[in-house]
């Protein structure tokens, strides 16, 4: 008695309908902590652009904050809003010949 068997290739076909959460910044939840208040994640990154500033003019306005920070491109220093005796304006956080650039720290 023979047996015989024949073998053909068979396909398969998966497909799979999957509903994803939305993976925007926007619903990331996250913890607020210091100075964040937002409860997401778009909104804290926004708010901490909002405390840095580039420009070659000092910023003004509502938006700026004892703490914030103000790159000068124009005269190359770097500024932090505070107060000194009983004075909030921006202040160079190095005085003199501390000149400090992008190759010494």
């Amino acid at each position: 008695m023979a047996i015989s068997i024949t073998i053909e290739p068979t396909n398969t076909v998966v497909t799979a309908n999957l509903a994803l959460a939305d993976a925007g910044a926007a619903s990331v939840s996250v913890t607020p902590t210091g100075s964040i208040t937002s409860t997401t994640l778009q909104g804290a990154l926004e708010e901490l652009a909002a405390q840095d500033f580039r420009s070659n003019a000092a910023p003004t306005g509502n938006n700026v904050e004892v703490g914030d920070t103000w790159y000068d491109t124009d005269d190359n220093i770097f500024y932090v809003y505070r107060t000194i005796d009983g004075v909030t304006d921006w202040r160079p956080l190095v005085s003199g010949d501390d000149v400090s650039d992008g190759g010494t720290f």
